[in-house]
């Protein structure tokens, strides 16, 4: 399939993926899946022509993405149910639900 791609790019100059990144799951040898980022360029050199490809992981990023989106949800909670003002101190201090 990406033989195919790479010839009819060289036939034809049309670019679909070269320049271009994509977020996918690839699997690792052991059988499980990571997120990933993969890309394509075309380099030249001394009057050749060659193709570079790129995967890289992206496991840290999208943690810290899901991370911050569950803090986000749980301060909108926190703010939606509770009155202001203890709403913000329990956000600057979670032990000041003792003093109620």
């Amino acid at each position: 399939k990406h033989d195919i791609y790479l010839q009819r790019y060289c036939r034809t100059g049309h670019k679909k993926m070269i320049g271009k990144q994509r977020e996918l799951e690839a699997r690792k040898k052991d059988g499980s899946l990571f997120p990933c980022t993969i890309g394509l360029t075309e380099v030249h050199h001394m009057g050749s022509r060659k193709f570079v490809g790129f995967i890289k992981d992206v496991t840290v990023q999208k943690s810290l993405l899901i991370a911050e989106a569950e803090r986000q949800a749980s301060d909108n909670l926190l703010h939606n149910i509770l009155p202001e003002h203890i709403a913000h101190r329990l956000k600057q201090d979670p032990s000041h639900i003792a003093d109620h």
